[in-house]
């Protein structure tokens, strides 16, 4: 070796040593050089986001894991138990939920707040990986240029500004403090027991946010790597045990829950099958794609349907894959650590989630890079270190170009915050990206417009879903409901009828049938429509509540009484139901009964008038006046008033 390469050497060990020390030896808060790149990067970060403080909930998978989630209404230990033994959709976020039902119980349904916290999840997340970049030699600034990359990139937005994607947050602040504490415990003298135990209790929280974790202990092994522990030594070998059962244990729960609940598919919602040579060709390209939407992330869609069949690219997409696998080997050979460790760090975060197997309605998605793209923003900043040290004459090209690109990024992010406002744009978004390649955004934005009183819009919608899928049952039940609402009982017959043509096993199809035919006085053919859809499904609560709408109106009070409690089994806290079983329980003399149904519907809600004028109806049947009066007066007040009481 030159002397010139010597004392080049010698100088960047010395620069590496010193940051090293900066960073261990000084509180962090107390070092400017650390502390304010890092404070301009989080403050850039919130503004990109901003916009997503003003967005509502939207309706995919927000109303099942939020808005219709039972275990999020009330916060008590029943429902917190809930939480951490049930699943979701399949899937189990414990943390995320319970999470959810902290917000409701503080703050109620108010969708600033969840998107708020989302938001200060990610700058959590962004904190973490700014304290990680340092630890892993480089220089503040560039760090604090990779974080910010981190922060605004646009293909974070899904992550952050959908409220259901509080896994992603949750997880990648407790994913990235983990990796802090374990660099900490590798480069610590003391408190290694500490960081060591709180690494492995932060991995813990990071699995019980998102399964996509799993991936935690492989990337403490390279980290390991990258500082050049001996990967065979016994000791290195016996730390990692922990996390690597965690990971397993974690790992087969959420294949079988996926497998239980029928999300794992070999095909997609227009029934098109694939193979498993073809799942690799997907698996290959969606590989492709999110390296090259790392770059520039063009035509970035809320969801990307499977195609009805495979182009040309994904046949091709296969050469990228393996090339990838062969820069990775390349360098591990010619041992360039940081380029192994980016890479490598990307492939073994992304891969569970290439759709090797099939799992959701898409074949990417934007939030599976949350985690994975730490690794090349490691790589782009690990360069941009090396040549701002090396290349002084490039270093004003280069900070022009890093400006320009932030701003290309940060703008780009503040409008993609704009696309999950609401149903209508994030759906609309879906529709414009993907050519008519699913009928699943037009189901989705007609059943938000016709929430929204929209019916025309809506019944569109409906009819465009059904002419890119005309055999999928659920657009019919869909469709049928407007009918149902417009009156149009003989239309939404036709369709609920064709709806169980199509899926026999439909139950909801069966339940809006019998309250079609409930409206025709076809009493008959309704209760067996209801009591087939029971059969199908138990646990659907709307086979109780509109059988027990049945059964009053026959006057049949004990039945209408068992379906309501069996509803209340289901679902505890719908106020309506409590108080409408509460009216059944006065018909029918249960007087402490029905009592304590208002009692618990007005704790509910308690400025609903109706629920005060029943409750004075009941302790006036009690002969208790004084609260009979009382109630009367709090029904006035919310502007509930009977002349003849």
């Amino acid at each position: 070796m030159s002397n010139k390469k010597a004392k080049k050497s010698k100088k960047k060990k010395q620069q590496q040593k010193q940051i090293k020390s900066k960073i261990n030896n000084n509180p962090f808060w107390k070092d400017q050089s650390l502390f304010f790149p890092i404070a301009a990067v989080l403050l850039i970060t919130f503004v990109a986001f901003i916009p997503s403080l003003w967005n509502d909930f939207v309706n995919w998978d927000d109303p099942k894991n939020l808005l219709e989630n039972k275990n999020v209404v009330v916060f008590d230990w029943p429902s917190i138990k809930a939480i951490f033994t049930e699943t979701v959709m399949g899937g189990y976020n414990p943390l995320s939920i319970f999470t959810f039902a902290i917000e409701n119980a503080l703050f109620g349904l108010n969708p600033k707040v969840f998107h708020f916290t989302n938001l200060i999840l990610h700058l959590i997340s962004v904190f973490f990986a700014y304290r990680v970049l340092l630890l892993l030699k480089l220089n503040p600034m560039i760090a604090a240029f990779a974080a910010l990359l981190f922060g605004i990139h646009p293909m974070r937005v899904e992550s952050v500004a959908w409220v259901t994607e509080r896994k992603d947050v949750l997880m990648g602040a407790f994913y990235f403090s983990a990796l802090f504490y374990y660099i900490r415990y590798l480069q610590s003298e003391h408190k290694k027991k500490f960081y060591f135990g709180i690494t492995i209790l932060l991995f813990i929280l990071a699995l019980f946010s998102k399964i996509q974790s799993v991936a935690f202990p492989l990337t403490l092994v390279l980290v390991d790597y990258y500082f050049n522990r001996p990967l065979s030594d016994q000791k290195v070998i016996k730390e990692k045990v922990p996390f690597f059962l965690l990971s397993l244990l974690s790992g087969l729960l959420g294949v079988y829950l996926l497998y239980s609940h029928n999300t794992l598919a070999d095909y997609n919602e227009e029934n098109v099958i694939f193979s498993l040579p073809e799942r690799f060709l997907i698996g290959s390209y969606s590989l492709c794609t999110y390296l090259g939407k790392f770059i520039f992330p063009w035509k970035m869609s809320p969801l990307y349907p499977y195609p009805q069949t495979l182009s040309t690219l994904f046949y091709v997409a296969p050469l990228g894959f393996i090339a990838f696998l062969g820069i990775i080997l390349r360098a591990y050979q010619k041992d360039i650590r940081w380029l192994v460790f980016g890479l490598a760090f990307f492939f073994l975060n992304i891969v569970f989630v290439l759709q090797f197997l099939g799992a959701g309605q898409g074949f990417l998605a934007d939030r599976f890079t949350y985690i994975p793209y730490f690794g090349l923003f490691f790589i782009l900043a690990y360069g941009l270190n090396y040549l701002m040290n090396n290349k002084p004459n490039l270093k004003n090209g280069i900070l022009i170009f890093a400006v320009i690109y932030l701003l290309i990024f940060a703008g780009m992010t503040w409008k993609q915050n704009g696309i999950w406002k609401n149903g209508e744009t994030l759906w609309t978004q879906v529709i414009e990206s993907n050519n008519d390649k699913s009928s699943l955004p037009y189901r989705n934005r007609g059943y938000y417009l016709k929430e929204q009183g929209n019916l025309n819009a809506a019944l569109k919608d409906y009819n465009k879903a059904l002419s890119i899928n005309p055999d999928y049952g659920e657009t019919y039940v869909n469709r049928g409901r407007l009918y149902f609402d417009q009156n149009k009982h003989n239309e939404a017959l036709a369709d609920f009828n064709k709806a169980i043509e199509l899926k026999p096993e439909l139950d909801e199809a069966h339940i809006n049938r019998g309250a079609t035919y409930c409206v025709l006085s076809q009493f008959d053919k309704a209760i067996i429509d209801f009591n087939k859809a029971e059969e199908l499904n138990p646990k659907n609560k709307n086979v109780f509540l509109n059988r027990s709408l049945l059964h009053q109106t026959q006057k049949n009070y004990p039945e209408a009484l068992k379906d309501y409690n069996t509803y209340m089994e289901i679902d505890p806290y719908n106020p309506e139901i409590i108080f409408e079983r509460g009216l059944t329980n006065r018909i029918l003399g249960n007087l402490q009964d029905a009592l304590d149904d208002l009692n618990k519907a007005i704790s509910f809600d308690s400025e609903n008038g109706r629920y005060f004028l029943e409750r004075a109806k009941i302790h006036n049947a009690m002969n208790n006046i004084p609260a009979k009066e009382k109630d009367k007066q709090s029904a006035k007040k919310y502007g509930v008033v009977d002349p003849n009481f």
